[in-house]
């Protein structure tokens, strides 16, 4: 089974050989990270392909660089052109937490009445502390119960129930969950919680977080549709 990883990057130099490192130091090995690039001026690609390189693992890494118009769009461009039959979505200032984090998803999709996996996340926040966070025991209409960066979904859901909406700038993540819980018959059953180590390790800092207030706003928009 293979994985596909989607990496959206914008001038992410400082960030991106330790997200990459994490998915090179992976114990599963039948994966690709697909770069989705927004005309980055910084050494940003140049810094992957060299790791990749160093690595021996240069056909594992694919790059498509030109100009998007936001993250939903990156995402959906990573998504169509992923060849895995599972599809997770790795921002370029995040991590995974530890070397079996695709090996544990991988043996989740063995059923094959799973379409997502979904785990746990170490947050880094160095103005308020880390800390571990679980996915939250609320119905959908509440919140956001998923920890978005460590879901896995299988491609097919992508193809047969659509993509991310490029209408969101920073919720869309949560469109998507909410559109899936009203097309798909029981769909949190369908998921496998990931107990125990974290999935991915997270930075606080990112769009969501920095534009608060127009993401609580699109998050009101994502459940009136």
């Amino acid at each position: 089974m293979k994985i596909s990883i989607i990496t959206p990057t914008n001038n992410s130099g400082k960030t991106i050989e330790q997200n990459a490192q994490s998915l090179l130091d992976q114990n599963y090995i039948n994966y690709e990270q697909i770069i989705i690039d927004n005309l980055s001026d910084d050494d940003t690609l140049k810094r992957i392909e060299q790791l990749y390189k160093n690595a021996g693992n240069i056909e594992k890494l694919r790059i498509l660089s030109e100009k998007d118009n936001g993250i939903a769009e990156a995402f959906n461009k990573g998504i169509k052109t992923a060849d895995g039959e599972v599809i997770g979505i790795l921002n370029s200032d995040d991590n995974y937490y530890d070397e079996s984090v695709l090996e544990k998803v991988a043996n989740c999709f063995k059923d094959k009445n799973v379409l997502f996996v979904h785990g746990n996340i170490y947050f880094e926040d160095p103005l308020y502390g880390s800390n571990i966070r679980k996915p939250l025991l609320c119905p959908i209409t509440s919140a956001m119960p998923y920890n978005h960066p460590t879901m896995f979904f299988r491609k097919e859901v992508y193809e047969q129930h659509g993509f991310f909406d490029t209408n969101y700038k920073y919720a869309m993540d949560y469109e998507f969950v909410c559109r899936l819980s009203k097309s798909i018959i029981d769909f949190n059953s369908r998921g496998h919680y990931v107990d125990g180590e974290p999935l991915v390790t997270m930075v606080a800092g990112g769009a969501s977080w920095k534009n608060e207030f127009d993401s609580i706003e699109e998050t009101k928009k994502a459940l009136k549709k």
